[in-house]
């Protein structure tokens, strides 16, 4: 089965995907930034889409994407319960219900169903194992230096933080790269 050239909208990383061949995108690492960055070109234009998220180890910040207030109301975010079969059965359920229920999201493609933090027989799953890569592009600087005072590393902290914002992120992997920066 070929796989669509523009399945997410995001054309460097379908390219990658469709490259590698397989029937999911697996991503390691640092996954959550790209998993927000997935999510957040779903739903917004011109994809308009709608995305499925299932979170397994509650860790999915839906704070840290990169879409209006109206878009995020078309990305549904569940808890999986009960190891690889609860995972199973929340994307049955949420896909039957995005599908064929009664939501606002009617009418949307259901663009992408992500599993984070965990396995499953998702579009894209992020976890401990996969063949694509998630890191920060650079350095990120080592920790607070010893004998700093808390008042010093308070202040550090404001100026540390935005420049790791504005850092892009580098997922690799063996047919290339892509690399973003959250807006």
């Amino acid at each position: 089965m070929a796989l669509p050239q523009s399945r997410l909208g995001i054309p460097d990383l379908d390219h990658l995907w469709n490259k590698h061949g397989g029937a999911q995108l697996q991503v390691l690492g640092r996954y959550r930034a790209l998993l927000y960055h997935i999510a957040s070109v779903a739903v917004s234009a011109p994809r308009n889409g709608t995305v499925l998220v299932v979170d397994v180890d509650g860790k999915f910040d839906v704070t840290r994407l990169h879409c209006g207030v109206e878009e995020l109301r078309h990305v549904w975010v569940v808890r999986a319960r009960g190891g690889k079969e609860g995972v199973k059965q929340a994307l049955e359920e949420g896909t039957r219900w995005l599908v064929y229920g009664e939501h606002e999201s009617k009418g949307r493609e259901l663009v992408v169903r992500i599993v984070s933090g965990g396995g499953g027989e998702a579009d894209v799953v992020g976890g401990w194992r996969g063949w694509l890569r998630v890191e920060r592009e650079g350095k990120e600087g080592g920790g607070f230096g010893m004998g700093i005072s808390v008042e010093e590393a308070m202040r550090e902290r404001e100026e540390r933080r935005s420049v790791l914002e504005g850092m892009g992120w580098w997922a690799v992997c063996e047919e290339g790269s892509f690399r973003w920066r959250e807006e």
